[in-house]
């Protein structure tokens, strides 16, 4: 018959506190960590207490020049914010009055439950440090989910690319009207990884086109050392620049729907690269005999997009008709996708909890709300569980 983590746990705390008695000495074992399920449903906090934070100390320190000596309290005031977002809080006051009110919530937050930092302190950390800072945290806990993935064999390294609105609270001024989605409010333009993890986002007016974004995604995670693969997006982002920069300057297969309405674009004919190309025979660079794809580079590098983004087009299209597997792909990802979005908005209370107007809160808000669930994945991943990375199921 074999034993469950609970009962491990009872017998080591048992048997923990037999010697510790016998002893004299008095210690706390740290709990075990429990993936959440039906059967065995956690408490957030416990959840959170099992959250590594050691990673951010460099990010943390700008914030804090004494950091040495208050770590554990910063460490809190972090967790302190996912957890207030994983419980569907929308006012910081409600969530410090957990503190207050329940010891062992502010326990395993990692507070003193005997000395907790006034309000005023928690508030001004979350509406001015944290806020002023999200962008490198969001960026270095992503940095980090990479790492233990890769640790774990399952960085693959493929994202899909879609924009999730972000719906104003009623009357807010800065809010724009979009007449494609029928309501007011923002964008967040996202870059999810196969494991559901939100790699890169990319805060957008309404009415903005989100396919003018795709590059600085790119480039935001190159600068991390965090290489792309694959990325599948909807036809809007399937410019003749996208097509062209992520193949010739990233090095990136792009999967995309061929929109109705494309014809075949003669200047992507082998014929017509050639003809280009040797235009620039007195470039440095030029080559007389080599490949077509060695011209393409070339080209993208003299800024001709058009020719080399029809070039990949059109080959795009004609497998698009004959390769029915691409197309299932192309399906799956897409409905992925879907689900992610899905999730975000009902699980995360990206738009239900927005507590106050005003863009740059909506912005900083929805960021948090990406942080929350990459840190639960970062929770999973730091105690050994790789799959269902972002679910909150089961966190009570």
């Amino acid at each position: 018959m074999g034993w469950d983590e609970i009962e491990i746990e009872r017998l080591i705390k048992s048997n923990r506190n037999f010697l510790d008695k016998e002893i004299g000495r008095k210690y706390e074992l740290p709990p075990l960590f429990i993936n959440p399920t039906e059967e065995i449903p956690v408490e957030t906090s416990e959840f959170l207490s099992h959250l590594n934070l050691g990673f951010l100390d460099l990010v943390l320190k700008e914030m804090f020049p004494r950091l040495e000596r208050i770590k554990k309290g910063v460490y809190a005031r972090v967790k302190f914010v996912v957890f207030m977002k994983l419980s569907n809080i929308k006012y910081i006051a409600d969530a410090y009055r957990k503190l207050i009110t329940n010891k062992e919530i502010a326990q395993n937050l990692g507070f003193n439950p005997s000395n907790l930092p006034s309000y005023e302190t928690i508030r001004y950390f979350v509406n001015n440090l944290l806020q002023n800072k999200i962008d490198e945290v969001f960026y270095a806990v992503v940095k980090e989910l990479e790492k233990q993935l890769k640790r774990k064999g399952k960085w693959t390294g493929e994202v899909v690319e879609d924009a999730t609105v972000i719906t104003a609270r009623r009357m807010d001024k800065e809010a724009k009207y979009s007449g494609y989605y029928k309501t007011y409010g923002w964008k967040k333009d996202l870059l999810i990884e196969s494991n559901g993890i939100f790699l890169s986002y990319k805060d957008l007016e309404i009415n903005d086109d989100e396919g003018r974004y795709m590059e600085s995604h790119l480039k935001k995670l190159n600068q991390l050392s965090i290489f792309i693969t694959h990325i599948t997006t909807d036809g809007k982002y399937a410019t003749y620049y996208n097509i062209a920069m992520t193949k010739c300057h990233y090095n990136v297969e792009f999967l995309y729907k061929p929109q109705k309405g494309w014809t075949y674009n003669k200047k992507g004919e082998e014929r017509d690269i050639k003809e280009r190309y040797s235009r620039y025979w007195k470039e440095k660079g030029f080559k007389a005999n080599t490949s077509i794809d060695y011209k393409l580079k070339f080209l993208y590098n003299k800024e001709e997009y058009e020719i080399v983004g029809a070039y990949h087009r059109n080959k795009g299209m004609d497998e698009w008709k004959e390769n029915d597997n691409l197309r299932k792909r192309y399906a799956k990802e897409r409905n992925s996708n879907e689900g992610f979005n899905s999730y975000l908005k009902n699980h995360a209370g990206f738009e239900t909890n927005l507590s106050r107007r005003g863009k740059r809160y909506a912005f900083f808000h929805t960021t948090l709300c990406l942080l929350a669930l990459n840190l639960v994945a970062l929770i999973r991943l730091q105690n050994g569980v790789a799959d269902n990375l972002i679910s909150v199921a089961y966190l009570t």
